[in-house]
């Protein structure tokens, strides 16, 4: 599910992308239309970037909590409260 909704981004940011080339070619960079354009992409490309480092975080945590040769083993029959 999580993959499907960074696929639909990553098209939505080119959509977005192919829009803004397209108005900026015929109005100008500094097009009100063109400039507001630029801040919906530059809002997704943010929301990819967060989801991708997080995804990278968890992923890195993930590794480092079940790898087994850094876990450390307790005895937990033995009543060593002396």
């Amino acid at each position: 599910m999580i993959l499907r909704n960074v696929l639909a981004l990553r098209e939505s940011i080119e959509e977005y992308r192919q829009s803004m080339s397209e108005l900026a070619k015929k109005k100008g960079i500094s097009d009100p239309h063109v400039i507001k354009i630029s801040q919906q992409l530059d809002g997704k490309i943010t929301i990819l970037q967060r989801i991708i480092n997080d995804t990278q975080s968890l992923s890195k945590a993930k590794s480092f909590y079940h790898d087994e040769s850094k876990l450390e083993y307790v005895n937990t029959t033995s009543n060593s409260l002396t």
